[in-house]
């Protein structure tokens, strides 16, 4: 007994007058600690402080507790009273809010002094503000990786699986529970993947991009690795993309895509049949965009100024315009602004009144105008209307109102206005032959019909409707021959589709057989053989006269050659021995 009082003694002593190195020690632990900490011995004075509260509250040992913090005094005061320790009480300390922790130190069951730790509240709340913050974080993160329509594996340094997302359990059809703790290298060995970019990435340090085979499937995976503030490797994230369902959708896209060419075409050629004549074929992708876009402005009532070379089809344009429109139940009225006299033109289209001029019907006459109201009229050669008749077009078509020539009556006119020009009517305005603000009035939509040398593509389909639509009306079976046909391809048509028709109509009203031959063609397209071509575009002093002759000759021979058996039914064919096809051979090199 006397020796513990003895300790005690000593241990007291101590605490209340410590060595230097044992006081050097409890400061820097003291020191240590990020809350104010301070001792107070029984009789509440101070004997041990740290750097915070002595910064904050001017504590120091020796210090009544009294004097620098008395709001603390009689929490100190009750628990060296019951020596029970007193755990995140709230005091108020200069107007801020502090949690207290007061423990008793006691020795060999005696309290010799009070520990006191005081911790501000704001500070607290930052601590769980930023804890909250990360939380939120997290589920964020959480959400975005759950939420990925790419697979998503998440692996640590060592490349064990830490995390997989619903995507690539759907990818590999296996539960994220069965991958969780794997390592790739054993996944590998055990035909899971045949490659794995986590571990490439670890390897390599750098972002690793591959391409993996899954059950005949083709998935795309990146390895990113993760680093952290020393530049350690602590994760690798795996996104893969399964490229198979891409290339499904990349077909689909395709399928769809041809159904819509079928489609459009398909209308194309119902909106044909609506004109009661298959004389507009497009082939050509120039053309079906034409069409398209004729198609296109059909239903509403703006301007149309058509332009195209004479026999590209303008007409029968118009007419599909008007027939797709609104206004098809209501007459197309055409009139040739090029075919009408000068001094008729505006009677023409404006119409007159009795007595307006010399000759003019006793009851009056509507006009082009008046008699497509409702409809549509459309002027042909349109930069063939004098000057006097393009001011009252003008007019019309500013307010669809019109006076006939003679008369004062106002009448209110409904109809549209298609134009149609061979002509550079830019040019025209710009020479002021055409007036530039009816051209734009005009050309509202401008359409553009390529020429038939533009659009070969449709060539084919337009002889072949042409030779079944004129033997048809003859009562007769045409066909063409190979070179009837290479005739027919090879020639320019310089007057379009109108001249294409015309040349076919007389192959088949001049051809005395079933078959139409090139001697039942015009001349100048007859000439054109592939064979003899080539002299169209030979100039004088290029090519002696032999030379030409030798060359169309051996072309001949070619082509000859190429579509029979062999040498005697080409020397048939040609009207010649064999044994001299077989010179011309030698002759001419021909393999």
């Amino acid at each position: 007994m006397g020796k513990n009082l003895r300790l005690s003694k000593e241990i007291e002593a101590l605490i209340r007058n410590p060595p230097r190195h044992w006081r050097a020690l409890s400061q820097a632990l003291v020191n240590a600690s990020v809350n104010s900490l301070l001792a107070v011995d029984p009789s509440g004075v101070i004997f041990l402080t740290n750097r915070i509260a002595t910064e904050k509250f001017g504590a120091a040992a020796r210090v009544s507790l009294k004097e620098v913090i008395p709001e603390l005094a009689g929490i100190v005061g009750k628990t060296i009273a019951d020596g029970k320790r007193q755990i995140e009480i709230s005091i108020q300390i200069e107007f801020k809010e502090y949690l207290t922790n007061v423990s008793p130190i006691i020795v060999e069951d005696e309290i010799v002094g009070v520990i006191c730790l005081l911790e501000e509240s704001t500070e607290l709340e930052k601590v769980a503000m930023k804890m909250h913050f990360f939380q939120n974080m997290t589920r964020e993160l959480d959400a975005i990786i759950d939420s990925s329509s790419d697979g998503l594996f998440v692996c640590d340094a060592q490349a064990n699986v830490i995390r997989v997302n619903p995507a690539s359990e759907r990818i590999h059809k296996i539960n994220a529970k069965e991958l969780i703790g794997e390592n790739m290298v054993d996944l590998i060995q055990q035909g899971f993947i045949d490659r794995s970019a986590a571990l490439e990435a670890i390897q390599s340090k750098t972002t690793v991009t591959l391409l993996q085979n899954k059950d005949n499937r083709k998935l795309i995976s990146t390895g990113t690795p993760v680093f952290d503030d020393e530049g350690n490797l602590i994760r690798v994230v795996v996104s893969e993309r399964d490229i198979t369902e891409i290339d499904n959708l990349q077909r689909e896209l395709e399928e769809q895509a041809l159904l819509k060419d079928k489609l459009q075409h398909q209308l194309l050629e119902i909106q044909q049949a609506e004109l009661n004549t298959n004389q507009i074929i497009a082939r050509s992708p120039s053309m079906i965009k034409a069409l398209e876009r004729a198609l296109k402005v059909s239903p509403v009532n703006s301007s149309i100024l058509i332009t195209g070379e004479s026999g590209v089809g303008k007409g029968l344009i118009a007419k599909l315009i008007h027939n797709n429109s609104g206004r098809a139940a209501k007459p197309l009225i055409r009139i040739n602004c090029g075919a009408i006299p000068e001094t008729l033109i505006e009677s023409e289209l404006f119409g007159y009144e009795k007595g307006a001029f010399t000759g003019a019907q006793a009851g009056g006459k509507p006009g082009s105008l008046e008699l497509a109201d409702g409809g549509s009229l459309f002027l042909d050669e349109i930069a063939e209307l004098p000057l006097s008749a393009q001011v009252k077009l003008l007019r019309f078509l500013e307010g669809g109102r019109l006076t006939r020539l003679g008369g004062t009556k106002v009448r209110t006119i409904d109809a549209r206005v298609l134009a149609a020009t061979h002509r550079n009517i830019k040019n025209m305005v710009s020479k002021g032959t055409f007036r530039h603000d009816l051209y734009y009035r005009l050309n509202v939509i401008p359409l553009y019909l390529p020429a038939l040398r533009e659009r070969k593509e449709c060539i084919p389909p337009l002889i072949r409707y042409y030779i079944d639509y004129f033997a048809d009306l003859t009562g007769t079976r045409k066909r063409l021959s190979r070179s009837a046909l290479d005739a027919l391809l090879d020639y320019p048509y310089p007057g379009n589709v109108r001249e294409l028709m015309n040349i076919c109509e007389r192959a088949v009203v001049m051809s005395e057989t079933e078959v139409i031959d090139p001697q039942d063609l015009p001349r100048d397209v007859a000439g054109r053989t592939p064979e003899l071509s080539m002299m169209a575009t030979t100039s004088p002093g290029e090519m002696t006269l032999k030379q030409i002759l030798q060359d169309v000759e051996r072309k001949v021979l070619i082509r000859t050659l190429g579509k029979y058996e062999n040498q005697s039914k080409a020397a048939t064919a040609l009207g010649v021995s064999q044994p001299t096809i077989a010179r011309r051979i030698k002759q001419y090199d021909i393999k």
